[in-house]
This record gives structure tokens, C-alpha cells and sequence, in this order.
């Protein structure tokens, strides 16, 4: 049961629908955190930079530590 509302790809703006492309080619689907993160894109792109900042210091790949905090919150009950 989600608690708010998500948005869809086609009423995503337009500068976000990227997002739930690359989403949907890393993990097969449009994932409901995407949905939630795309109602306020300042969290989105906040995300981005941070992801950007920590990219040179990463030694695991970002699709297995995507698949990780996914699976990590599946285990603890995470609603989405």
C-alpha cells in the first residue's frame, strides 16, 4: 500500500522522464521510489549530484548497490 501518491512517466516533467528510463533499462520496471522522488525534482537532482560526487570513490558497481538498498528494504517491510 503506497502512502502517497506517484507519479507516472507521462505526467513526470519533462526534464525527469529520463529518470524512469534509466530506471526501467537498470532494473526491468519503473521502480515506486522513482514515482515518489519525481513529485518534488529537487530531491531527484539532489540525489543525482550526490551519486555524481561519490562516483570516483565508488569500487562497486551503482547497479549492485542500487539492487542492494532494493533488496535491503524489501527485507525490513518497506512499503514499496
Amino acid at each position: 500500500m503506497v502512502r502517497m501518491s506517484t507519479i507516472e512517466r507521462k505526467q513526470a516533467p519533462w526534464h525527469l522522464r529520463w529518470f524512469y528510463a534509466a530506471t526501467r533499462k537498470m532494473f526491468g520496471k519503473e521502480l515506486t521510489p522513482v514515482k515518489i522522488q519525481a513529485r518534488v525534482p529537487r530531491v531527484v537532482w539532489a540525489a543525482i549530484l550526490v551519486e555524481a560526487c561519490l562516483s570516483g570513490r565508488r569500487q562497486v558497481s551503482l547497479r549492485h548497490i542500487q539492487l542492494g538498498r532494493i533488496r535491503a528494504a524489501a527485507r525490513i517491510g518497506c512499503p514499496f
